[in-house]
């Protein structure tokens, strides 16, 4: 997926999701790929009084074993059964995550 990201005198920029990268398409070429406007995955204008940020991702780390636990269930994250300690249910998160 490619979301615009700016205009500038010499182009357009646009955030590849996939590749994790900024394309630049410069003026007056049309750019090869689909742009999406207005992506879900982009939060934009939250009311943290009424919702979650979802902008800034929890610190991992300082998180307590049922705390992670409870993270990993709400992101659909598997945890082995014989993850018991912190340091590997920790791991086991961040494997997914990257």
């Amino acid at each position: 997926m490619h979301v615009f990201m700016r205009k500038t005198a010499q182009g357009n920029e646009y955030w590849d999701t996939k590749e994790k990268k900024i394309v630049f398409v410069p003026v007056g070429v049309k750019p090869s790929f689909e742009v999406t406007e207005n992506p879900k995955s982009m939060i934009v204008g939250v009311d943290l009084a009424k919702e979650k940020d979802l902008t800034v991702p929890p610190s991992l780390e300082s998180m307590n074993v049922k705390q992670l636990k409870k993270y990993a269930a709400d992101n659909n994250i598997e945890i082995p059964a014989d993850a018991k300690k912190h340091e590997d249910i920790l791991k086991a998160i961040n494997e997914v995550l990257q």
